[in-house]
């Protein structure tokens, strides 16, 4: 028997791409169920994440990252101003040795249209950050600091005041299609609507293949890392330092944050977790790994990148050596100074050949929508996808 619960659009997961999505078709005159399996909004990386407004100047100009990125950085911060949500834009420094790198960076910048982007030597780099032990840096000044679960909290808000509908503690465990609609089956309850939107991050592969889709990707959990300086030394940073990015990795590496909350936070490690929601080396789940190891393209992966996963690892094992990349930015901190923050897991999308999927990734089925790769700068880009998604689907 079909359930009464019966809406237009079903949005399988509660965190701040799902919430972004609800809120747009919301206001559009739909009808939309929110399903969130856990018992809050942005439970996993949408309240687990470094909290970076993002300026959108790694991304490759024309790609899905880079379009939604920039545009959804201006419409997060209207958001910010409407919801009256503390938030910081004081811009980042991104450093290094190499002049040229720097250079470049700059001149994608320009690509970009995005203004204020300067070049700091010496002088002008220690004005912005005194303690910075590398005297090339770009200012990129649309950079900012925001915390995400609040912003994830706040879209909830809104998405019920349109009258939108949430569950939660609602995980799916099968998808049927008949005539066209959508069947959500839960392990409490069952679900009805004419479209379905998957926005299950960790999850999103298993739902898509639930829903009958063959996905050229699997989602790989990596966890990241972080610390926080002790309060004696946040002096010793600013704003945001950055290392410029291995272009082959859509990981920024370690880099240093001064938090909304004015905590200085230095990370992330990325670690291949053995668990989708692996935030500690003890969260083992073995049939998640299992199927995880076994995956052709992680095979793949492993090849390609052993050296950098194995450095990865020492450094999460080996708190010294996490040091050692901290001081490479900053002198004076030791082991003492850093205490453990909890850890993010990040869904990594990653194909059969062994790559990791550096843009958004969106795939369609019968009256669906699946979101298979929506890594950093999600966040910062979620009423952009948001708005690309409602776009898609209301046609």
């Amino acid at each position: 028997m079909i359930s009464k619960n019966n809406f237009d659009f079903v949005v399988i997961g509660g965190g701040i791409v799902g919430f972004s999505t609800a809120v747009k078709i919301q206001k559009s005159g739909k009808s939309v169920l929110v399903l969130e399996k856990e018992k809050t909004p942005g439970f996993h990386q949408s309240g687990r994440n470094s909290g970076v407004i993002h300026s959108g100047i790694y991304y490759k100009p024309n790609s899905f990252k880079s379009q939604l990125s920039i545009k959804g950085r201006e419409l997060l911060i209207e958001f910010l101003n409407a919801k009256n949500i503390p938030f910081r834009l004081e811009g980042k420094l991104v450093v290094d040795n190499n002049i040229q790198k720097i250079e470049d960076l700059l001149k994608r910048s320009k690509d970009l249209n995005m203004e204020g982007v300067k070049i700091l030597r010496n002088k002008e780099l220690l004005e912005k950050e005194p303690n910075s032990i590398i005297n090339n840096a770009l200012f990129v000044p649309q950079a900012g600091v925001v915390n995400y679960r609040k912003v994830t909290e706040a879209l909830a808000e809104e998405f019920v005041s349109l009258g939108g509908k949430i569950n939660y503690f609602e995980e799916i465990i099968s998808i049927d299609t008949v005539e066209g609609r959508k069947i959500l089956n839960t392990k409490k309850s069952k679900f009805q609507g004419d479209y379905l939107i998957n926005c299950g991050g960790l999850y999103s592969d298993k739902l898509a293949i639930m829903d009958g889709l063959e996905p050229n990707v699997r989602i790989i959990p990596f966890r990241g890392e972080y610390y926080t300086f002790d309060k004696s030394k946040s002096n010793l940073v600013n704003n945001m330092i950055y290392p410029i990015a291995d272009p082959n990795l859509p990981f920024l590496g370690i880099h240093l944050t001064k938090t909304i909350d004015g905590n200085i936070e230095a990370g992330p490690n990325a670690v291949f977790a053995f668990a989708k929601e692996g935030y500690k080396w003890t969260n083992i789940n073995f049939k998640e790994t299992f199927n995880s190891l076994t995956y052709i393209g992680m095979l793949n992966l492993g090849k390609k990148y052993f050296k950098t996963g194995i450095s990865e690892m020492y450094r999460s094992l080996n708190k010294k050596a996490f040091v050692k990349e901290v001081n490479k930015l900053i002198p004076g901190i030791t082991i003492k100074d850093l205490q453990p923050r909890g850890a993010g897991v990040r869904a990594q999308a990653v194909d059969k050949d062994g790559n990791l999927v550096d843009d958004f990734l969106f795939q369609e089925g019968l009256s669906s929508l699946h979101v298979l790769n929506a890594p950093s700068p999600a966040a910062t880009a979620c009423l952009a996808i948001g708005e690309h998604i409602a776009n898609k689907v209301n046609k």
